[in-house]
């Protein structure tokens, strides 16, 4: 199942040739970067959590995007005239870290699912890549989806001619009934196929990026691309309830969630007060803290695992009252006391685990040996930064702009580091057996998604579909988004408790609260899945 109906067509491929829930994954996360290319590709990123059936190990495979080795903290001016970003920090001037050639840092995304394949898949990689090599070359259908991105960057499209000859004709969006060229594209993929990761960060492949993005006054070179390593963690697992479950170590969702396992939601029931007010109480609490004291923990000093902590999220829970809100904007507490080396993931070498071991689209699959995985995967904006690369048919991230550009902060820029990525890919088991699995894109909304499809399966019983349908809120803070479809008493009553609401419904033009995919398996190992918003091109299949 995945952001489209082909990505779901290629993961059943997978399995109905022999193989298992990765070899499906990694098919159907290809195929997106081919048949999605506003909100996902080879030149973007992602982060994937994978459930093992064979022994209940959790392990993340977090291939984030790097800054290049010639960024600084304070390569880009401040933009002190536009108000801050929703992720907390401001714009820079001319837009340099959002388009354009300085907004690309070092994509991990075929590093990053080429080194799930080789640890846990079990096909070849070149029959794993054949449907999106296919699709590739049959060229990219527009849907309503893709016309409606390139108009919202029409301006910026036609100042970039590779991207433009690419993505307009005759200076206007291509109609329905156009495909956009694969071909170059294609090529990329069999490279990939016949030489893995090699194939896009050495060579040909790498070398064309340079050239593009260096020859427009960018940074990003063959260098930064041979350096790509993807972490590999194996997570300790949170606990929610009976629920044992990780999120590819996102700070956000694990304090979310140990603030709200303080609480009996159950017993409140999923459409009252109590309910909708504690959960935008915990998301505020979990954003807070993260934009405040996340910084990569392996080029900053971070509380990363005291953010992650049970015990800082009781400490969080007893500071939350049913009768009101936390002052707006809500600040970040202090998670130091509760951070502990001996929490931290153990890291997987990724060059000498690579060998096979026994054993802003999204993807999730899961098979009857009991593997579970799922996928956030993403360009950032809608065709990233727009630099296309001629030749390679890569559409590159615009992800330096998920650092703060403040060289004081937690978050600034430094060559070879991560920035904060706050959204969960999760999986999650019950009593050694798989439960669930979640992923979603929209920006932070897909914490908010994947989070209440979670809930509402584990807390209410609910199906997968049931789960994804189900209206959700979302705080980081500040306002609380509502959806209209909660009754007016509850929005009236979150008002009364201090919240400022907005009510934000779905539509095409807005993505409020993420768009969801989820798998749900029950005790008799029987799996359903589902996919949401109603508009959206998600696809669910099993």
């Amino acid at each position: 199942m995945g952001g489209h109906i082909d990505e779901a067509t290629a993961g059943i491929a997978m399995i109905e040739a022999g193989g298992n829930a990765i070899d499906a994954l990694v098919a159907a996360a290809f195929v997106g970067f081919v048949v999605e290319p506003a909100s996902c590709g080879i030149g973007g990123y992602g982060r994937l959590a994978v459930r093992l059936g064979r022994d209940g190990r959790f392990v993340t495979f977090d291939h984030y995007v790097r800054a290049p080795g010639a960024a600084r903290p304070d390569m880009f001016e401040l933009d002190r005239e536009r108000p801050m970003k929703y992720y907390g920090f401001p714009y820079t001037v001319g837009l340099r870290a959002e388009e354009g050639p300085l907004a690309p840092a070092v994509p991990g995304a075929v590093a990053g699912l080429c080194d799930a394949h080789a640890m846990f898949g079990r096909l070849k990689l070149a029959q794993v890549l054949e449907p999106a090599i296919a699709a590739a070359e049959a060229g990219i259908p527009v849907d309503w989806g893709l016309r409606l991105t390139i108009l919202d960057r029409i301006a910026t499209i036609r100042r970039l001619p590779a991207t433009a000859q690419w993505l307009l004709r005759d200076g206007l969006p291509p109609s329905s009934s156009d495909r956009l060229d694969g071909t170059d594209l294609a090529r990329t993929l069999r490279r990939i196929a016949a030489e893995g990761k090699r194939g896009f960060y050495e060579g040909p492949v790498a070398e064309a990026i340079e050239r593009t993005v260096v020859g427009a006054g960018g940074i990003l070179t063959a260098k930064d691309l041979a350096g790509y390593r993807t972490r590999i963690l194996e997570e300790r697992p949170g606990r929610y309830r009976d629920v044992s479950y990780i999120t590819a170590y996102d700070q956000v969702t694990y304090e979310a969630l140990n603030i709200l396992d303080n609480f009996d939601l159950k017993r409140f029931g999923r459409d009252s007060l109590a309910f909708r007010h504690l959960v935008a109480e915990a998301l505020a609490c979990g954003f807070a803290d993260s934009m405040t004291h996340y910084g990569d923990p392996d080029f900053e000093k971070s509380p990363v695992e005291g953010l992650a902590s049970a015990a800082f999220g009781r400490a969080r829970a007893a500071g939350l009252s049913l009768e009101r809100t936390l002052p707006r904007p809500v600040r970040a507490a202090d998670p130091w006391p509760y951070d502990s080396a001996a929490e931290r993931p153990k890291r997987i070498s990724d060059e000498r685990a690579i060998a096979r071991l026994e054993g802003t689209s999204q993807m999730a699959a899961a098979d009857r040996e009991g593997n579970v995985c799922a996928l956030c995967t993403s360009l950032t904006s809608g065709f990233g930064s727009l630099m296309y690369v001629p030749g390679a048919g890569v559409m590159l991230n615009n992800s330096m702009q998920n650092f703060d550009p403040r060289p004081d902060q937690l978050n600034r820029i430094k060559p070879g580091k991560m920035p904060i990525f706050g959204v969960p890919a999760m999986v999650a088991s019950r009593d050694g057996r798989p439960l669930f699995a979640g992923c979603g894109s929209g920006g932070y909304r897909i914490t908010t998604g994947v989070m209440h499809a979670f809930l509402h399966a584990v807390d209410f019983g609910l199906g997968a579909q049931a789960a994804v349908d189900a209206p959700r809120v979302h705080c980081q803070g500040q306002q609380t988004a509502v959806d209209p479809r909660i009754p007016r008493e509850v929005r009236e009553g979150l008002a009364r408790l201090g919240h400022t609401v907005v009510v934000e419904g779905e539509s095409p033009r807005a993505n409020p609260y993420g768009r969801v995919n989820a798998i749900v398996i029950d005790k008799d190992g029987v799996m359903r899945s589902g996919s949401g918003p109603a508009w959206s091109t998600g696809a669910a299949a099993c």
